[in-house]
């Protein structure tokens, strides 16, 4: 498939126009396209621009809203609670991850837990908010039924991601860990099967539980978590800590961004930050020691270098920055009838 690349400020002003048309302020409309163009250039398509149609359709079909006024109540000094009232999650964990920067900023300290929420797109948005007010972070989220326990064949928890993040000696390249309990992101299937790829087996099962390649019969069956019954296990945290814990959906009750327009998803996260320099004045220069401690290491077969989580995407990020974001033919397709649909004339 041929990638056409387009300046990231192009498409960012394309879907902040998408979002503003549709019912959002100005103000919610960028935030919301900025992150996902920020997807995009780090490298991470599976949440980014090629989601635009899915927020936008949830709002148009009334299942989320375009205006939400966010309730916050703060139990001490350090512990809040965010009700997004339905809004964007992109809109509501932006208010809640500074809620928790301000709080660590000021007592060593933050936790914000939020219900009523929505598919906040790629975890990293919150961590490198995190990071660049040097804090080190952790962000948990529940998601739409897709994985089973260990031990059943029935998709129940969702693909919720594990996010890490902290600060290092290089401020554009800080340690970001941000992966799915799934051993793929389920936007990747999704997408896939709108394409007419295949993906390979051992990702996903058919609704009948048998192994498939097709990314159709994967989106619309069981997908299976990373590592057997640690991935299943992480996805059950995630549950208890993002739904059980903020008062949100659990228990395969979150709706699926994407399929599900019967009603308001009411996803649940909760962001933890801390001061990274509490204890260790040099927490900076303690993490680039053991990160070139961990490259000095001998190689192992078929690789150039070692790179830390988080590494990968800011390469990515500075290349995309510089050459444009690569969009496939289908993507822009779709953002161009989009645009349309809602009268605006676009270019691309």
């Amino acid at each position: 498939m041929k990638f056409k690349r387009f300046k990231h400020s192009i498409i960012q002003n394309l879907i902040t126009k998408i979002f503003v048309k549709i019912g959002l302020p100005t103000k919610d409309a960028k935030i919301c396209s900025y992150s996902l163009v920020r997807s995009d250039l780090r490298g991470v398509w599976s949440h980014g621009i090629a989601r635009t149609s899915i927020y936008c359709k949830r709002i148009i079909k009334k299942v989320a809203n375009p205006k939400p006024k966010l309730k916050i109540k703060f139990f001490s000094q350090s512990i809040a609670h965010l009700n997004g009232n339905n809004g964007l999650g992109f809109v509501i964990a932006n208010r809640a991850i500074d809620e928790a920067i301000k709080m660590a900023k000021k007592n060593g300290i933050g936790l914000v837990a939020v219900s009523n929420s929505n598919h906040f797109g790629m975890a990293a948005l919150y961590l490198e908010k995190a990071v660049k007010h040097n804090c080190m972070s952790w962000i948990f989220t529940n998601a739409s039924p897709a994985l089973p326990p260990h031990g059943a064949m029935a998709p129940h928890f969702g693909t919720s991601p594990f996010a890490f993040g902290c600060p290092t000696n290089k401020k554009d390249v800080p340690f970001i860990l941000d992966m799915a309990t799934s051993s793929v992101a389920r936007g990747k299937l999704k997408f896939a099967a709108q394409r007419g790829e295949k993906i390979p087996y051992g990702l996903a099962l058919d609704k009948q539980g048998n192994p498939t390649n097709d990314g159709f019969k994967a989106f619309e069956g069981i997908m299976l978590p990373f590592g057997g019954m640690k991935g299943a296990g992480l996805s059950w945290m995630m549950d208890i800590v993002g739904g059980i814990f903020t008062g949100a959906n659990f228990n395969g009750k979150v709706k699926n961004a994407i399929s599900n327009f019967s009603g308001p998803a009411n996803v649940g996260h909760v962001f933890i930050c801390v001061k990274s320099n509490i204890f260790q004045k040099n927490f900076n220069q303690r993490m680039m020691q053991g990160i070139q401690t961990a490259k000095r290491l001998k190689l192992a077969k078929g690789f150039k270098t070692i790179l830390h989580p988080g590494e990968p995407e800011a390469i990515k990020l500075k290349e995309n920055l510089k050459k444009g974001i690569p969009i496939s033919p289908d993507i822009v397709a779709d953002l161009k009838n989009l645009a349309q649909s809602l009268g605006i004339k676009i270019k691309l």
